[in-house]
């Protein structure tokens, strides 16, 4: 009876996020972020549901962007007035940030919601700041599945903010259609250290802060990287990556930055392209999903504390090394 409560009370729950009620679709995306074990079975029911209603339904026609780039260049600013601009031209647009996370709490610590003020007030807008919980790569296990909740709930652009730059662009550039990444102004050893990124990821390249006292090095450092833009082997077929100058503050180079993203999409649709990087996107989701449920496996099986304390002492005891602890821990939980 309980089983069938909970199944009802699912389906309710579902049907409210169809319906856009943004306070389900928060408690739906806590669910899921949860690494509660006892959460678990809750928040793969719910996904579940959710996925069949997609199904059944056919899934709102989404847009995936990542948009990455280093500490201070202006993630936050630049994502809000293109939000802006996209609510302005029709779209319903999602903002998932992913915050860096307190290592006490793990909750997330640089609340983007104070920091897009306008948009965070606008109605067909919804932003959730998600905290990193330490992953590599800025992204959780839970940021594709929340993205299908938000296309479920009628959301028409998702943009992916990350944390940082690095292992970021690539664990979001393989589950996103268009991956952005933004560029301080500077030049020099500055410069050369963000090519590596830039040459294996970006779809689009933006030079942000194009005003005021940063003006002019944002000019010189559009400038550096139009001259080497013939160094960038894109994976799309003939296509030249974009590099584009943008001010937040001024508002300058947004919509033009819009324009680039729909023409890559365009370009990228008319050759398969769109739908290979989709199939992509699944393979990683089945990925990251299956390593979260490993390791929850691994950490609530009813023998490994028991035998995780007793191969710690004999590591402490100087009985076995920590490779031969590690291997027979793991060993232990597929041999069960």
């Amino acid at each position: 009876m309980k089983k069938n409560n909970d199944h009802t009370a699912i389906s309710k729950w579902i049907n409210s996020i169809e319906k856009g009620q943004i306070r389900s679709l928060s408690q739906a995306i806590t669910l899921l972020e949860s690494t509660r074990v006892e959460d678990q079975n809750r928040a793969r029911n719910l996904l579940e549901g959710a996925l069949e209603r997609l199904n059944k339904t056919g899934p709102t026609p989404t847009i995936r962007i990542g948009i990455s780039g280093p500490p201070g260049v202006g993630k936050s600013s630049y994502i809000e007035s293109l939000g802006m601009h996209l609510l302005s031209i029709g779209f319903r647009v999602c903002v998932l940030a992913v915050d860096p996370s307190s290592r006490v709490s793990g909750g997330s610590i640089l609340g983007d919601k104070i920091r897009m003020e306008r948009l965070s007030t606008q109605v067909n807008a919804f932003i959730r700041p998600s905290p990193s919980q330490q992953v590599l790569g800025g992204v959780t296990h839970a940021t594709q599945s929340i993205m299908s909740l938000c296309e479920l709930a009628g959301y028409t652009v998702i943009l992916i903010e990350t944390v940082g730059i690095g292992q970021s662009e690539g664990a979001v550039a393989d589950m996103v259609d268009c991956f952005v990444l933004l560029n301080q102004p500077g030049s020099g050893d500055e410069l050369q250290g963000i090519k590596r990124g830039i040459l294996e990821f970006a779809d689009i390249l933006l030079v942000n802060k194009m005003d005021g006292a940063t003006k002019y090095l944002a000019q010189q450092t559009l400038q550096s990287l139009r001259s080497t833009s013939q160094l960038i082997n894109h994976s799309l077929k003939n296509y030249q990556v974009p590099i584009i100058g943008v001010s937040s503050i001024e508002e300058t180079g947004i919509s033009e930055s819009w324009q680039a993203v729909a023409k890559f999409l365009e370009q990228a649709t008319s050759i398969g392209y769109f739908e290979h990087k989709r199939q992509l996107q699944q393979e990683q989701w089945f990925k990251k999903l299956s390593e979260f449920y490993w390791l929850q496996y691994l950490h609530s099986a009813k023998h490994s504390t028991p035998l995780k304390n007793m191969l710690l002492k004999e590591m402490q005891s100087g009985k076995i090394s920590i490779l031969e602890a590690a291997q027979k821990f793991t060993r232990s939980l597929l041999n069960n």
